[in-house]
Formats: structure tokens, sequence, C-alpha cells
């Protein structure tokens, strides 16, 4: 290159002026190209810009030259730039590309850029020639394609359907939700596997109705499409062609829609019909529809097999002369005020039935109202309540003749609601009182308590009524003659079937004459404690609680079961006035015993008289088999004939007949055989009669077989040991005999030797 000048156009110094020529001939051509020109040495300097390229970006020529012109590529591509354009001149390989530049009016502009290398024929040097063109509109628009193209894919991507598009090859485009559902992207299975996804039974229709249809208009189809989860569903796809110039489809698109949801709903609204229909023809009443004149438009089997009417003979007859005589004017008045506007109407009638007979039917008719709230037609059921209408009489017949019976039961019985409010007395309440329901009600009850026991019967009564249990507390109630009267009172709750109180049921037993023996008994209790010693003073008081204690014990075992009678759920009236007359029977034997030992404290001579054997003992076991702690042991009887009489004194030797009997049946407890005690009566030597009482029980005691009789000793766990002891003590002074002694077997034996009526006379 020595003595050479180097130029864009690569000419030597001896052609400098043919040069000159050429290289303005160069630039006129340069610069009247449509397009921007640079020529760069061998080294990528540019040597020239042409005037379109000066022009487009607004800078000097001076300024583009060398490296300046990469300076106006935009910031984010001029590294990348850069390199790629002396990668090129390093590489001597083609510049095929497109840049963004900043021009002259500030903004940017794509241009697409070519060079080539080109080589001098006589020094070998390199230029490069760059031609840019502005394709900024094509590169905008093909951008704006693009994008248009991703929104419109997105858009397919996020419509809530399934669209695909296929051509005589198959399956060409499938939007995401599609893909998503089946799992995979359809077009991927160019060879036809994709009908793998459709249900075996719904495949060939698909393929010859839709598919391969050679029908060109739009076509629809519903089949089944198998889905990630494994399950089928329903679809419906709409598909239309899309159509060349020459008449052939270009395309076929398609929208499939999700109709599961719809398609078992009709399932279900067909099987819901059918059992609907099933339902009004197999239903226990009758059915039936009628439009607004009246006419009747439907009724069911029942109405049929009732009436012994078909829908058509009814339309044809009409139903009124079905209805009683007595019931046609109140049954006209409320159909014609349905008709006239009315909502409806519920009333109980008499209906004539297929067999003759008129039956009670409870009917309910309705209007029934479009979506604008207009009448269309009436619907009406009817049930026979026949039979409820028979219990209904038969229940007010027997709440009539409870009434009457608890009208005349001899005590007091009463109600009250779940707040404690009187709500029945019955007559011998209002006869004794004098009050009648009103007057006691809203507390006023409280007024014909004694003043001395309100405070215990309201406190006894809150606490009742605040926990639901037991009611119950003795106290004194006036009468209607201002007196005052002893009565226990006793409540049970009545509850539903969820557990909740609707009513109080009580009885108030008279007890006054127990009330005043057990003051009578505290009488003689002080009376007995000035006059004897602490020993003697509690040998008499256990003498007198266990004197007291049968009868007083049987007194409240009647109590309470007349008391369980009238809480049952339906009051057994004639059991309670049984146990109410054996009140009052216990309480005059508890009279009697107290007279007995006041008699005995006072030193008075014992009242005998004669009485037969067998009877007293008949009356005791009658007595103690009211005790159902009693109920279940069997006991056999063994006597001598003629009658066996004895001079006694009734009471106190029923008395120790009821304590041996009732240790017999204690000492009978929790063995391992069937329970039997067996008495025997008999004469004995002297004109006496012996009387035993054989038990199979555990037997004396080893180590107090004794020592039974003498006071305070006790082989039970809560016994006193005064029973036998008292025994004795009476026996004796009757100058009879009082024993016991073990069995071969099991048990003991204890016998009772009194003297016979016949003996106190020799």
């Amino acid at each position: 290159m020595e003595g050479k000048t180097k130029t864009f156009g690569h000419v030597s110094n001896g052609s400098r002026s043919h040069a000159d020529r050429q290289g303005l001939d160069f630039r006129r051509v340069a610069d009247t190209v449509p397009g921007c020109i640079l020529v760069a040495d061998a080294d990528g300097k540019v040597l020239y810009a042409n005037k379109r390229f000066v022009a487009a970006l607004g800078r000097p020529l001076e300024e583009l030259l060398g490296e300046g012109w990469l300076e106006s590529v935009e910031t984010a591509f001029l590294k990348e730039a850069r390199a790629k354009w002396y990668d090129c001149i390093r590489t001597r390989v083609r510049l095929d590309v497109t840049w963004r530049f900043r021009v002259h009016d500030g903004t940017s502009r794509w241009q697409h850029l070519r060079a080539e290398p080109s080589s001098h024929e006589e020094s070998g040097d390199a230029s490069w020639y760059l031609l840019g063109v502005d394709v900024d509109e094509q590169f905008r628009a093909q951008e704006a394609l693009q994008a248009s193209e991703r929104e419109a894919r997105e858009i397919l991507d996020r419509v809530p359907a399934m669209i695909s598009t296929w051509t005589e090859e198959g399956v060409a485009y499938t939007n995401k939700r599609l893909s998503d559902y089946v799992g995979t992207v359809i077009t991927d299975l160019r060879d036809g596997s994709y009908l793998d996804y459709l249900h075996p039974y719904d495949r060939d229709a698909v393929v010859a109705e839709h598919i391969e249809s050679p029908n060109k208009v739009p076509n629809d189809i519903i089949y089944r499409l198998l889905g990630t989860d494994g399950i089928y569903r329903w679809f419906h796809t709409r598909a239309e062609p899309y159509f060349n110039e020459d008449g052939s489809i270009y395309r076929w698109y398609a929208l499939n829609s999700d109709i599961d949801d719809l398609c078992r709903s009709r399932e279900l609204l067909r099987e819901r019909e059918l059992q609907l229909n099933l339902l009004t023809e197999t239903l226990p009443a009758i059915l039936w529809k009628a439009d607004l004149n009246g006419q009747i438009t439907y009724i069911n089997k029942k109405a049929v097999e009732y009436s012994g009417r078909t829908l058509e003979v009814l339309q044809e007859k009409g139903w009124i002369d079905l209805v009683h005589p007595d019931d046609v004017a109140e049954i006209v008045t409320v159909w014609n005020e349905l008709l006239a506007g009315g909502e409806g109407y519920d009333n109980v009638n008499r209906f004539k039935c297929a067999d003759g007979l008129y039956y009670w039917f409870h009917t309910s008719a309705s209007v029934i109202r479009d979506e604008a709230g207009n009448r269309i037609a009436f619907h009406g059921v009817m049930l026979d309540t026949t039979p409820l209408k028979a219990a209904e009489t038969a229940l007010q017949q027997s709440e009539q003749e409870m009434q009457r019976l608890m009208d005349t039961v001899p005590t007091i019985i009463w109600s009250m609601s779940p707040d404690g409010n009187a709500a029945f007395t019955n007559k011998v309440a209002r006869e004794l009182t004098g009050a009648s329901l009103e007057e006691i009600q809203n507390g006023k009850w409280i007024e014909y308590t004694h003043p001395e026991d309100r405070e215990l019967v309201s406190r006894e009564l809150s606490r009742a009524l605040a926990t639901g249990n037991s009611f119950g507390a003795a106290h004194r109630l006036r009468k209607r003659d201002g007196t005052w009267r002893w009565f226990l009172s006793r409540a049970e709750p009545s509850r539903d079937n969820h557990g909740n109180i609707v009513r109080w049921f009580g009885v108030m037993l008279d007890i006054h004459d127990g009330k005043v023996a057990e003051g009578k008994l505290r009488e003689l209790r002080a009376n007995l404690s000035q006059t004897s010693r602490a020993s003697l003073v509690s040998e008499i008081s256990a003498s007198i609680a266990h004197e007291l204690n049968q009868p007083l014990s049987s007194l409240l075992s009647n109590a309470q079961a007349c008391f369980r009678w009238l809480k049952a759920a339906t009051p057994n009236i004639e059991n309670a006035i049984t146990s109410i007359e054996r009140v009052v029977r216990d309480g005059r034997a508890a009279d009697a015993a107290i007279r007995n030992i006041r008699s005995l404290y006072k030193q008075q001579p014992t009242a005998k008289a004669s009485f037969n054997m067998v009877e007293l003992l008949g009356e005791v076991i009658g007595l103690l088999k009211e005790d159902a702690s009693r109920r279940s042991t069997p006991i056999e009887y063994e006597f001598e004939d003629p009658a066996l009489e004895v001079l006694v004194d009734r009471y106190q030797i029923q008395q120790i007949i009821i304590n041996l009997v009732t240790n017999a049946i204690d000492a009978m407890q929790d063995i391992d055989r069937q329970p039997l005690l067996r008495i025997r009566i008999r004469n004995a030597e002297g004109g006496r009669v012996l009387t035993e009482f054989i038990d199979n029980g555990h037997g004396l005691p080893d180590d107090r077989a004794d020592r039974i009789f003498d006071a305070f000793v006790s082989t039970k766990e809560n016994g006193m040991g005064i029973g036998l002891a008292i025994s004795r003590s009476i026996v004796e002074a009757h100058d009879g005999e009082l024993w016991a002694a073990d069995n071969p077997g099991d048990g003991a034996t204890f016998s009772l030797l009194l003297k016979g009526s016949g003996a106190s006379q020799g």
C-alpha cells in the first residue's frame, strides 16, 4: 500500500482524476438511492454516508464517520449492534439485521441493514458497503399483527368455552381450555389418536356426522369427552366451515361447550318428574287440580279409589253431591270465595265414598300463581281423618270420664304450667278450700298455706321448677271453714319427646291424723324423758319408733304408690283410690299403736281379746305384700283345724308377726337358691298355739345366736337391735314364749307360743 492513498473507491495516485470522477458519480448515485448508504474500510470505520442517511439520523456527516454512526442505534440494541458489526468485519460474513435508530425528530425507527465486503482488484483491500432501508411501518405492522395474534390467542384461551379448528389433515388448533381439559395438545396427535378421548359409544357418530361429514353446512353434535380426571363429561359442539374462493373448505371452526351439568340436571329433572308422578299416584291422600272456573282438571289414583269416579265422570257429574248434606253450605261458601279471589281454605268435612259411607276429610286448597303473580289454577289435598275423628271423639269422652274420676277421688289433685302457675284443681280441692282455679292462679295459692309453712313450700317449689326434679313438702292447708289441716304435697313433671317440661302434676295427701299422732308421740317421749333414766329412755324411744315404723312405712309406701298411679301417662284412678284407703287404714293403725304404748307407759293392763291366729297372720302378710321389695318372696302356709284362737292384744301381736316375717325375708336376701318362707300354725300343749316362721336364709350368726333377743344387738348393717328384744318383752307380757333355732339344712326357725282363748279360762 506504500505510495498509495486509501479512499472509499480504492484508487491509486496515478488514477486520482479518474477516481475523483468515479467518486463524484458514486456520490450522485448514492445520494439519489431511496435508502441509506454507508461505506466503511476493512476495519469497519465509516468513510462515507449518503445524504439520505445523514438526513434520516439528523446528525452532521463528521459525527457519523468512523464509529459515530453506531451511536445512533437505540441504546437497547447498541451493545449487541456493535458486537454484531465487528464480528462481521472480523469474519468477513455478510451482515443482515434489523435495528432501531434514533432519528432526526427524536423518535426511533426500524432500519433493515445489509452489508457485504468488497475487495479491490489491485490492492486486495476490503471495503464494506452497507444499505439501510426504513422498514419501520412494516416492522410495526408485523409487531401489531403478532400482538394481535397473541391477544387473539389469549382471548381464545380465556373464553369460557373450548375452541378448536380442523382441516382435512386433522385438528389444527385447540385453545388452552380444551388442551387443559384433556391433558394434552390435541394438534400433536396427528395420527388420529385424539379420537381415544371420545367416549367409545360416541366415536362413530362424531366421525361420521362431524369430522368427515360430507355436508358443507354448520352442524351440531352432542358427545362425551374424557377429562384428565378420568371422567367423561357431555359436550355440545357447534362447527361452521370457512371457504376458499373456489368454494372448497379451508378450515372448520368449532365451539365446544360443556353441557354436562345441563344433561345431568335434565336427567335429574326427568327422574324427579317420574318420582313426583309416582308420589302423587301412590300418596295416601286425595290430590286434585282445578282451573280458574272451578273445573277439575286432575285427580290422582287415590281420588278415583275413594270417590269411585274417574276424572271424566267427575267433570261431567261434579262433586257437590258427594258432600254430606250437613256440610254442603259450608263447602259451597268457601269454594265460591276461593273462585272469587281467595287464597285458599282449610276445613274438615264429610264426603261420600265409593262404598256409600261418609268419611271425614281434612281439605287444604290454595291458589297457584305464575311468575308474574297471576292466578292460574287451584291445587288441593284431602286427607282421610275418619280414624282421627273417631279417636278425637273417644279422647273427648275419655277426658270427660277422667274429669269425673278426678273429681270423685277422695284426695286433692292439681296441675300447674312449667312456670308454676296453677292450671287445674279437682272438685275435692275446690270444695275443701272453697277457692276456684282463678282464685289460686298467679301465685295466690300461697294464701291458702299456713304462714309458718309458706317459706318451706315456696323454696321447695322454686327448686323443683328450676331443676326439674320432684317436688315434695308437708304443710298445712286452710279449709273452707278457716281451720288448718296437714297435707303432704307431691308433684312430678310431665315431659315431651324432647325432654321439655310441659306440665306438672301433683297430689295432696291428707296426713293430718298422722301429724296428730306424731304430736302425741312427741308428747309421750317428752313425758317419758322426765320419768326414766337415760338407758330406759333409749329403750322406750326405740320401742316407740319400732312400733310406729311399720304403719308409718306402710302409710308412706301407699302414699308413694298413689303418687305413681296418678303420675302415669294414663292415671290409674282406681288403684290411687285403693292406696288412699290404705293410707287412712295405716294412719289409724299408727294411732292405735300410740294408744297401746301410752297404756304401757301408764302401766295400764293390756286390753286382750280372742282373735283367730290365721286371720291375724293373713292381715299382716297382706300388708307386707304391698311393699314392692317383698313381693318376690313366696310364702307358704300350714295350719290345723279347727280355728286356732289366741287371747292377745291384736296390734301388739301383729307388730311381732311383722317383725318376724320382715326379719325372715331380709335373712333370705343374696342367697344362691329360691327364697321360701313357710309359716306353720298348730295347737300345742296346755291349750296354747304355736306359730313357726321357717326360712331358708343364712341362718343364725354363730357368734351371736344366743344374744339376738338382747337389746341393741342386730345382725343387720343398719339395724337398731331392739326389734326382737321388744317382741320377746311383748310375748312375755302375754305369758307366752319366743325363741329361735337353726334348721338342720338351711335357714332358721323362729317359734311364737301364745296362750289360747280356752286356756285363759282354765
